[in-house]
């Protein structure tokens, strides 16, 4: 009698195989469900929040949160040059002019000093005098200079400025400059209070940042920059995969 060779159990094999790559799939889907979390809550809460920018008045609010000002760079990159005036505080920043914390000039440049003369205020560049009244607005903009000015100073009611061609000054019209025979005094920088310093850096900043575009910037990924979107593509990615292995899962169950 011919003696029978046992067959392998090939089917039993295969389902071991089957349910170990199952469980595989499954801790994976685990892992990167918990890890893709935080991207798909930010996509949903961005993306209700601005499929209600009207009625939430996202275009019409803004953030003036610091650190976040600073991220997308609304910040200074300087610090700023004060000098006080009678009893007034004229501040560059960043090429800004600024009266007692509010705007009043915008790129007139690197400050060299401002005094006061009469009922004017005097603020000096390199390139240029600038008048203003005493409510910060502009009367005047000389450019006809001999030079260069490094340091602004009076003396005897006359302006003088230093140049790399020596010292000059002027009378109160300010329409002939003539070499100086005597030094005047110098004006000083001074620090301004904390006060003016906020207003300035408020002023500067402006309104802020409007909530529509911080929001839109988190739903596409683009507050993170250059890699941002791809951030984002990942979590689109990501989701597929998840549909994928979830569906997969479900079928080898049933």
């Amino acid at each position: 009698m011919k003696q029978l060779t046992p067959v392998k159990p090939k089917r039993k094999l295969f389902n071991r195989r089957r349910i170990q790559f199952a469980y595989s799939v499954l801790r994976w889907h685990g892992r990167l469900g918990v890890a893709a979390a935080f991207l798909f809550l930010i996509l949903l809460v961005t993306g209700i929040a601005l499929n209600h920018t009207d009625r939430l008045a996202l275009d019409q609010r803004y953030i003036t949160t610091e650190w976040l000002l600073n991220w997308y760079g609304v910040a200074p990159a300087n610090e700023s040059v004060s000098y006080k005036v009678d009893n007034h505080w004229v501040t560059e920043l960043d090429g800004h002019l600024f009266w007692d914390g509010a705007l009043i000039y915008k790129h007139v440049g690197s400050v060299k000093g401002a005094l006061q003369v009469r009922e004017r205020f005097v603020v000096t560049t390199p390139d240029a005098l600038y008048l203003f009244d005493q409510d910060g607005s502009l009367i005047e903009r000389i450019i006809d200079l001999p030079a260069k000015v490094s340091r602004l100073g009076w003396r005897d009611r006359h302006i003088y400025i230093d140049t790399h061609m020596g010292v000059f000054s002027t009378n109160s019209t300010f329409l002939v400059w003539q070499q100086a025979d005597q030094m005047p005094n110098w004006v000083q920088v001074t620090g301004a209070p904390d006060a003016i310093e906020d207003n300035v850096l408020r002023a500067y900043r402006g309104q802020g940042l409007p909530w529509e575009r911080v929001l839109l910037d988190l739903h596409s990924g683009r507050i993170l920059g250059i890699w941002g979107p791809y951030v984002i593509d990942g979590a689109a990615i990501a989701l597929l995969i998840l549909v994928c292995s979830g569906f997969y899962n479900w079928m080898i169950r049933r």
